[in-house]
């Protein structure tokens, strides 16, 4: 029970101030408290009338006792103008009783009077009270601005090293290099011993085996480490790998002993703490590879690193995927491209079948003649020359067209890129086409190119794009009063500019913003695929160039920029590191590539 003596004292001392029990119900409020806060009664618990803004507790103290000898301001819930400071003592001890010792905290005259108080309602206030409040929050600002200055410098940390990463790996063009750049990155910044990648297994998809990339900053020491796991295949659940697998999250072990109960747990004897992290790398809902660290006796902040690992995990999964959609994109590509050359064979078929049979019939002739005048006895020696030099123009000439016909179906998806003269390439792809232009009575107009024009190019694709144009060329002449078209070729300095003109009406303004689209055709059922253009498109993209529709012509010219130097190379090979054990050079001072 609280005596009246001590309610009276408190009530002319600080008549802002209340009284708990322990359990933090209010056994008595100052007159000045209820004036200002009418709705306030007693066994109300405190914290359901009053915030602590300080001392700053989390989560929100509701004990009483955790405030004993504390400086405390307290928020009224339903007024939050309403702000009050003091500190809380102790009152007895059978039962126990906390009084707030309180007293209203004023900033501004409109507090005064909206809260209609008078003088007599407080007493003055305490300058030495007024700077120990002051100090303690002094204090926690302070505390506050390092903690912020830290979780900043942290944030910065990561923030650099995610995008350094991304930088590193934006050229590279497969998964080998994207998973390098990391281990070195991840191990220099953050003085990792260890560092490892393991991928999927391609003829056990349920497991995890070594890729053979490594860092590591004493080779001697984890030797037996490293052999041991180039050994192993790591299922759900077996080590550190496996346990990624099952829980398909970041596993952090602050200590280890590589893995406890883990199947490399005695690789390392001697070893008395090591840290160990594992972080997933997702394409869709697969894993497909775990990186791994070690270091010992760390003393990382586990939950920070924790973070840190999840964000570089969704950031390696989003790389790995897009360079694996961008190989199975080529793929695709390259798979059309040929589809497209194999429909373009399909359209000159009859041409080339002209080219060779004219030849073919002039052996058969030449054949005949000679039976003839062999069983006469007429056949001399200077006949024999005569006609077997034509029999050997002939077959000079369908050895040249199959050998060109040969080249041009082949697929060059992933061939190098070679220095071409021009002549000889312009040559061999209107072999393919003449006799069908000659069929219909096309006239074609080919400028003069000089033998040392050369461009370091892929000679099937650049035959392919030219070869397209032409069939295009074909069709729109046809049915035209006048039929002819014209390839003109100029020396622009780095590049040539190659044209190809001909005498059809040109291509409406309605449609030429799309006749670069895949499938988009408007050729009737059956006589095309739509993927002339857009495969051209492709490929003069692929060689550093490009390929225009000239809307200044009154004609259909269309314009091809092929560079003279290629500046890039276009990607090949699936994009997937090699789970082969290699030989690489150090990496730097503390981080070599274990062979």
């Amino acid at each position: 029970m609280i005596m009246a003596s001590t309610q009276d004292t408190l009530d002319t001392l600080h008549p802002f101030s209340f009284i708990t029990d322990e359990r933090g119900a209010i056994r008595f409020i100052g007159r000045s408290l209820k004036k200002i806060l009418p709705g306030i009664t007693t066994t109300r618990h405190f914290s359901e009338t009053f915030t602590v803004a300080q001392p700053l507790i989390t989560p929100p103290c509701e004990a009483p006792a955790r405030l004993t000898g504390e400086l405390v301001v307290l928020s009224a819930s339903q007024n939050d103008r309403v702000k009050l400071r003091g500190q809380v003592a102790p009152y007895g001890t059978e039962p126990p009783h906390f009084i707030f010792a309180l007293e209203l905290s004023i900033s501004t005259p409109n507090d005064i009077s909206a809260l209609h108080l008078s003088i007599t309602d407080s007493r003055i206030s305490d300058p030495l009270f007024d700077f120990l409040l002051f100090m303690q929050g002094q204090l926690l600002n302070q505390k506050r601005l390092r903690e912020a200055k830290t979780s900043l410098e942290w944030r910065n940390k990561i923030t650099n090293l995610l995008l350094s990463i991304a930088l590193s790996t934006e050229a590279s063009d497969d998964e080998e290099s994207v998973y390098r750049s990391t281990l070195e990155a991840v191990c220099r910044e953050f003085q990792w011993d260890v560092g490892h990648v393991l991928l999927r297994s391609e003829d056990d998809t349920t497991s995890l085996v070594s890729s053979g990339l490594w860092t590591m900053t004493d080779r001697e020491r984890y030797a037996p480490f490293y052999h041991d796991t180039t050994s192993r295949r790591f299922r759900e659940g077996e080590g550190l790998p496996g346990r990624v697998l099952a829980s398909r999250e970041v596993v952090w072990f602050q200590e280890l002993s590589v893995e406890p109960e883990g199947p490399r747990r005695m690789a390392l004897d001697g070893t008395t703490s090591l840290t160990g992290a594992g972080v997933p790398i997702f394409v869709g809902d697969t894993i497909v590879a775990v990186i791994e660290f070690f270091k010992e006796n760390a003393n990382f902040d586990s939950v920070s690193l924790t973070r840190f690992f999840t964000l570089l995990s969704a950031q390696l999964s989003s790389i790995i995927a897009r360079q694996r959609a961008e190989v199975e994109s080529r793929r695709n590509l390259a798979a059309l491209a040929n589809a497209s050359k194999m429909a373009t064979l399909g359209e000159i078929a009859a041409g080339v079948a002209h080219e060779i049979n004219n030849p073919l019939h002039t052996l058969t002739l030449t054949s005949h003649l000679l039976q003839r005048l062999s069983k006469s006895e007429r056949l001399t020696q200077e006949d024999l020359r005569t006609h077997l030099d034509k029999v050997e123009v002939c077959v000079q000439r369908m050895a040249t067209i199959v050998a060109e016909l040969k080249a041009f179906s082949r697929d060059s998806t992933y061939d190098g890129y070679q220095r071409v003269p021009l002549k000889k390439l312009v040559s061999e792809t209107l072999d393919l086409c003449h006799a069908r232009l000659l069929s219909r009575d096309i006239r074609l107009t080919v400028s003069e190119i000089p033998e040392s024009w050369e461009a370091e190019c892929r000679s099937s694709q650049i035959s392919q794009v030219l070869l397209n144009l032409l069939n295009n060329a074909y069709d729109a002449t046809i049915g035209q009063p006048q039929r002819w078209i014209e390839l003109v070729i100029h020396d622009k300095g780095v590049f040539f500019e190659v044209a190809v003109t001909d005498s059809g009406p040109g291509i409406p303004k309605d449609i030429s913003t799309r006749i670069m689209d895949p499938f988009f055709t408007t050729k009737p059922p059956g006589k095309g695929t739509g993927l002339g253009l857009s495969i051209s498109s492709n490929i003069m993209t692929d060689h550093g160039g490009m390929i225009t529709l000239d809307r200044t012509s009154p004609h259909t010219r269309f314009v091809l920029t092929l560079p003279k130097e290629h500046t890039h190379r276009a990607h090949e090979g699936n994009g997937r590191a090699s789970s082969s054990q290699s030989n690489h050079q150090p990496v730097d001072d503390s981080t070599v590539d274990v062979p």
